[in-house]
């Protein structure tokens, strides 16, 4: 890939991010992180928590905003040599590459602005895993039924295994 491909691939694909202020407190009041008791990851608040050394790399908005500022004064070549001299942005260019393929592989919003609601992303990705009934305890987290009105397996050649996850509604078999 050259260097100018992955330019216009950021602009395509990360030009939301490109138009935010990251110098701005509110655009970056958010860590990700994981935490060392279940290994899983949590929001932090970056001016009120020392944990920012932490940080997971689940902005993709924002270290696509710092790779296109490094790419901008970079002359043509390969993408390779830009990543010789910016290693720090090697995962920032995997995303784009995928999400070039795959137009859905990438949230596409501030991940870590002080209005970000964690519950809308959680709800998404875990509809992924057979999440169906979902009941919201705060902003941050929510308990789920998995795979509520899935067939039990001796159903599933004499039933409707595909659509299992839309209930008929009463009426309607």
């Amino acid at each position: 890939m050259q260097v100018r491909d992955l330019r216009a691939l950021t602009q395509d694909i990360y030009g939301w991010a490109l138009e935010i202020d990251w110098a701005e407190r509110d655009a970056t009041a958010r860590v990700w992180y994981t935490s060392e008791a279940k290994l899983e990851p949590r929001l932090g608040e970056r001016y009120a928590e020392p944990i920012e050394p932490y940080e997971q790399p689940l902005c993709p908005g924002r270290d696509a905003a710092r790779m296109y500022a490094d790419l901008t004064g970079f002359p043509d070549g390969p993408v390779a040599g830009f990543l010789l001299r910016h290693p720090e942005h090697r995962h920032v260019v995997r995303r784009a590459q995928i999400a070039a393929r795959l137009p859905y592989a990438e949230i596409r919003d501030n991940t870590i602005a002080a209005s970000v609601l964690p519950i809308d992303m959680l709800r998404a990705k875990l509809s992924f895993f057979g999440a169906c009934h979902f009941d919201p305890r705060s902003d941050r987290w929510l308990r789920i039924n998995m795979f509520q009105h899935a067939p039990f397996p001796d159903e599933l050649a004499t039933g409707n295994a595909d659509d299992w996850t839309y209930p008929y509604l009463e009426g309607h078999a």
